[in-house]
């Protein structure tokens, strides 16, 4: 399913709200409704700058450790390049394998990537034959940044699947409805009042879609997954990779990546998360 842009989002809950507000006029003055509305608000407020703040904080960890794991790729491939081309090149290759297969997993499927490419690349370099000692303190360092990547992916994983649970959602959006219910029914019916409610229900619609999409680590993707990770690829030598689904489904543009002379798109003939068949397309940009 395509992504839906959040400005469309917004203007959904504004018209609809617009709508029922302007054809169901109540304007009922009661102190209970108030009340209900008052106490409704605040603990909803309460509960999601908590939880966008948790959220963003999440993410800010998650990005840390992607961007960590990215140096640790960039020093070994640089690290490679003092031993013979054959080497360096296989180093790379296998470290795109492991970039590479990342990708094609959704970033919340993180934990689903064969270990085994990253167990392949450590053997490979732990039977390199070093001819002098200047070659073993750089195979050394590259083991060292291999052990390193185990913990980083291990705290990746534990941060990607540390989502927010059904509960919490549960809660957020009764109280959204609540709120909403509760401005209707002191709805005056006039124009200014409509307008001040359905831009109010739009705002407080925004904090959800946000948290949403924080929990889903769609925030900025481009800025924090698709550029570094472009950055990356282009700097170990290789054209970056993108998955066909992000572009199908308006995660990214072509005009995000206008930068790009050339990229590669991996194609998907079978349901995810089968990836046999997988072909892969050069395009120019």
């Amino acid at each position: 399913m395509k992504k839906i842009p959040i400005l469309i989002k917004l203007l959904a809950i504004f018209a609809i709200s617009f709508v029922l507000l302007y054809l169901f006029p109540r304007n009922e003055d009661s102190k209970f409704v108030e009340i209900i509305f008052a106490t409704s608000s605040f603990i909803f407020g309460i509960i999601i700058a908590f939880s966008i703040a948790n959220r963003h904080s999440r993410l800010s960890s998650i990005r840390e450790f992607l961007r960590k794991q990215d140096a640790v790729f960039r020093e070994i491939y640089l690290l490679s390049k003092d031993f013979d081309k054959k080497v360096s090149n296989k180093i790379r290759d296998k470290i795109e394998d492991i970039l590479t297969a990342q990708i094609d997993y959704k970033l919340i499927d993180f934990d689903k990537v064969d270990s085994k490419k990253i167990d392949n690349l450590f053997i490979f370099i732990e039977k390199l034959n070093t001819r002098f000692r200047e070659q073993e303190e750089l195979q050394k360092k590259m083991l060292d940044g291999l052990s390193e990547l185990l913990k980083i992916q291990k705290e990746i994983n534990y941060q990607i699947k540390n989502k927010m649970l059904n509960y919490e959602w549960i809660t957020l959006v009764g109280l959204y409805i609540i709120m909403f219910f509760c401005l209707f029914y002191i709805n005056a019916g006039s124009v200014s009042s409509i307008l001040m409610i359905s831009f109010l229900t739009a705002s407080l619609g925004l904090l959800l879609i946000v948290l949403k999409e924080l929990d889903s680590l769609e925030w900025q993707e481009q800025d924090w997954i698709w550029e570094p990770l472009s950055t990356l690829f282009i700097e170990i030598g290789l054209l970056p990779y993108f998955p066909e689904e992000i572009f199908k489904r308006g995660r990214l543009n072509l005009k995000g990546i206008r930068h790009l002379k050339e990229i590669r798109i991996a194609h998907y003939p079978n349901p995810y998360p089968d990836m046999r068949r997988k072909s892969i397309e050069i395009i120019k940009i």
